[in-house]
């Protein structure tokens, strides 16, 4: 792990289309364990095939376990996240597929997603690492 700095600092402005893609679930009924683990269980298989896959374009990414399920992920491009998403060799699309045929539209887990390609702002942090 990075050391912090403690020290105030303006972060190094990230390459023209670096992306960054939020991903999360909810588990509207908690009594079925049956849909919610298994939608849970895929984040961190698909988490770790990217780190073993850096050309997949995954530049870094954080699960978040608390009052919602959420991971943070920045990618170098949408492109690469719409090449993983659509990749039959990548644990993505096949987890998609098992989904939509057993739980879409079912309402016992909820799956959300939001992109944004990175332009014009600012970061900085305090105490963390650069």
């Amino acid at each position: 792990m990075t050391a912090r700095e403690a020290q105030r600092m303006t972060n190094k402005t990230p390459p023209e289309g670096t992306t960054l893609f939020l991903i999360g679930m909810s588990m509207p009924r908690l009594r079925h364990p049956g849909a919610w683990l298994a939608v849970f269980l895929a984040m961190p298989r698909m988490l770790v095939y990217l780190k073993r896959n850096p050309e997949a374009g995954l530049l870094s990414g954080r699960l978040y376990v608390g009052a919602s399920i959420i991971v943070v992920s920045y990618w170098r491009s949408a492109e690469d996240i719409r090449r993983f998403a659509a990749d039959a060799r990548a644990p993505h699309l096949p987890a998609w597929r098992w989904f939509n045929k057993r739980f879409a539209d079912r309402n016992a887990v909820g799956i959300w997603h939001e992109t944004y390609v990175i332009g014009e702002h600012e970061t900085i942090t305090s105490g963390m690492p650069p």
